[in-house]
């Protein structure tokens, strides 16, 4: 389905689960929200929630708008997209890009917000992470595309954890599906790219949020290093932080059951099991 909003752009959703269920949208990152059709999906539906899925303008089927682009822009996307639909205070689920739509979201439209998960969340990257956005912006301008063949294992290296790299059944498909994927809407992928290396929100501005939020880091993450995942949840004082162990920043492949299960968790009771705080008192 798509629906025009009020950012003056047309965004393609989907709507999964029964009508009268707790809603929760999925927020993606910087590709299709068909990730998380198969792994997260039927197991929320399954829950009982009613499932929303969306695709980022730039990201086909949604309107590709030409760039620039900004996460402060794709977050108003987000809110004007709940709003079409009338979906009123529910629960946010986001990876990567779209975990900083969230955290974006939730400080200009805490009303919108019940409760958010933010998976991979790379609010504030380290310096090799910004090596990895610069370049890609500049190659995207250049029109200088990689190798297919190396730029699926460039994506594999940076995306998964040594233990997943090293299990060739798993990794081996990946290797595949990754070749040419950074030619796929040009425009989009030029627009999410700046916005991520020019999105750069302040210890002071994220302190102010108030809505509950999960923080989801990955031990292996040099997208979303995990220990700027636990300043993050430190600063907010309704965060709570968890870690995945042994899995890279593509946990959503990589360690779906254990997602999954965090996630049915913290929607259903705003916990985790088992409970690991970091509150703004605590040390890391």
């Amino acid at each position: 389905m798509r629906i025009e909003v009020k950012t003056d752009v047309t965004l393609s959703y989907d709507i999964y689960g029964p009508a009268d269920g707790p809603v929760v949208v999925l927020v993606p990152g910087q590709h299709q929200a068909v990730l998380f059709d198969q792994m997260q999906v039927p197991q929320l539906v399954k829950a009982g929630y009613r499932v929303i899925t969306y695709d980022h303008r730039g990201v086909a089927p949604s309107e590709e708008t030409p760039p620039p682009y900004s996460m402060e822009g794709l977050a108003e996307d987000l809110a004007a997209l709940s709003e079409a639909l009338d979906l009123g205070p529910c629960s946010y689920v986001g990876y990567s890009l779209g975990a900083m739509a969230i955290l974006e979201l939730s400080m200009r439209r805490p009303d919108l917000i019940l409760r958010g998960a933010l998976v991979g969340v790379p609010w504030k990257p380290s310096a090799l992470q910004l090596a990895i956005r610069s370049e890609a912006v500049q190659r995207l301008h250049s029109d200088a595309g990689l190798p297919p063949i190396l730029e699926g294992i460039y994506r594999a290296l940076y995306l998964f954890g040594p233990r997943a790299l090293n299990r060739d059944a798993f990794v081996r498909p990946y290797l595949e599906q990754f070749q040419g994927i950074g030619e796929d809407g040009r425009h989009g992928a030029i627009g999410h790219a700046e916005a991520a290396v020019n999105y750069a929100p302040t210890a002071e501005q994220v302190s102010q949020i108030r809505v509950p939020l999960l923080i989801v880091g990955m031990e292996h993450d040099i997208v979303a290093p995990r220990d700027r995942s636990r300043e993050l949840a430190k600063l907010i004082p309704t965060a709570i932080y968890t870690e995945i162990r042994n899995c890279g920043h593509a946990a959503l492949l990589e360690k779906p059951t254990e997602v999954n299960t965090l996630l049915a968790g913290y929607l259903a009771s705003g916990e985790v099991t088992p409970p690991r705080r970091v509150r703004a008192a605590s040390a890391i």
